[in-house]
């Protein structure tokens, strides 16, 4: 079925105060907004000790068919980051900005090691079907924590402002995380190389980067001498406004991967996992945007 942006109202977000205004605002001209010390010292040294055991557990063989963004490890494994994930401070922010009804999908472990090489262009949105992704509300959103101070040298978030609402080249030279692009076979692919219009984005250890899934977003070379890390996390605010093949995915998806969470990690998260009784079937994945998206 196809929803055309002129048939389609977005929901309506009601920021709590004058803070959360202004990171929305950012958030939906640019595609992104960065809130301070978000995550303690003592919360990043217990998701560092997570982190480099999952990266322990990585042979060659798979380090090489993620060698441009690093690591991917998923939270299947890993209850030990649901502290991350349910951290009140970073909720509390989201509904502030407005967010509410949010529900979590999946955090990913990226570390990139020392001499990794650039990260390429890609937009994450897997639901270009919903309308609301042709919307200023955005269906998908992640949250970045980096685990070590970033800069250009050790390989920064780099990203492209307001490429979340409009359409550029980029999106028609291939969708995010195929084997080719990820294990980098051409490196003269033009998704590596820079772009017009981009900006660095360096961080403190804690700092948390909110971003809109449809943002094209990369990252630099690690030129350091030690791993720069950070864990992605899925949202998505205001769930049930969905179409409900995507709620039904993303509750199927977000169920099977941490079915072996204990208990105690899933309370942590409790709020956040996603709970649809519908009839729908799952949706198909959609990761290029259609006729919807215009350039401009």
């Amino acid at each position: 079925m196809q929803f055309m942006a002129t048939t389609y109202a977005a929901p309506a977000l009601t920021p709590a105060d004058a803070g959360g205004a202004g990171r929305l605002r950012q958030l939906q001209d640019e595609g992104f907004c960065i809130v301070p010390d978000m995550a303690p010292p003592s919360l990043i040294e217990h998701t560092r000790a997570c982190a480099e055991r999952a990266i322990a557990t990585q042979d060659e063989e798979r380090l090489a068919r993620t060698r441009s963004p690093g690591t991917l490890i998923d939270s299947d494994a890993y209850p030990e980051l649901a502290d991350l994930i349910g951290n009140p401070a970073a909720l509390a922010e989201l509904h502030r900005m407005g967010f509410t009804d949010i529900k979590f999908w999946k955090a990913v472990i990226i570390s990139k090691p020392p001499g990794g090489p650039r990260l390429y262009w890609h937009q994450d949105c897997m639901l270009w079907q919903d309308p609301r992704s042709y919307s200023e509300v955005p269906g998908m959103i992640f949250l970045m924590y980096y685990l070590e101070d970033t800069s250009r040298h050790n390989g920064c978030l780099r990203l492209i402002p307001g490429s979340h609402r409009r359409r550029l080249g980029l999106h028609d030279l291939g969708v995010a995380h195929e084997v080719d692009i990820n294990s980098m076979e051409n490196s003269g692919d033009p998704r590596f190389l820079d772009h017009e219009g981009e900006v660095d984005v360096p961080v403190r250890a804690g700092d948390l980067v909110v971003g809109d899934a449809r943002m094209f977003h990369a990252a630099h070379s690690n030129e350091s001498d030690q791993r720069r890390t950070v864990i992605t996390i899925w949202f998505y605010p205001l769930f049930s406004g969905l179409l409900e093949p995507v709620q039904s995915y993303y509750h199927s998806e977000m169920h099977r991967k941490h079915a072996k969470w204990p208990a105690d990690a899933l309370a942590k998260i409790a709020p956040l996992i996603p709970r649809y009784a519908g009839g729908a079937a799952p949706m198909e994945v959609h990761r290029t945007p259609d006729a919807r998206l215009r350039a401009g």
